[in-house]
């Protein structure tokens, strides 16, 4: 049986297996999402406690850049976005501010 390596890195090996080969090979791939899954919600539970100031500290001004790096979202998302989110303060046409507590409670909600 190929490795889930050696197939990604040559898929036409799927077309040369037999059905129970590929049948084992799913249930590998099956395993590895559900795997991957756990992974990721552990990081992203972790991550937000991390990154996300409490209600305890005082609350900043983000630029743009500040607040998408900050939040793992892109810079365009947050200005496309910028009308929803509240404690968005527009010092001028081309200058946005994002309030971190703020910006941190909208993203909590969205992610819910």
């Amino acid at each position: 049986m190929p490795s889930l390596g050696e197939v990604q890195q040559d898929p036409t090996i799927l077309s040369r297996l037999s059905l129970p080969v590929i049948v084992g090979l799913r249930r590998q791939v099956g395993h590895l999402i559900a795997d991957l899954d756990a992974a990721y919600c552990a990081a992203l539970t972790q991550g937000k406690a991390q990154e996300h100031p409490s209600a305890a500290e005082p609350d900043g001004l983000l630029t743009p850049d500040a607040a998408a790096v900050r939040f793992g979202v892109t810079k365009r998302w947050l200005l496309d976005h910028a009308d929803e989110i509240p404690g968005v303060r527009r010092l001028s046409r081309k200058v946005v501010r994002f309030s971190a507590r703020r910006l941190a409670q909208f993203l909590d909600r969205a992610s819910s």
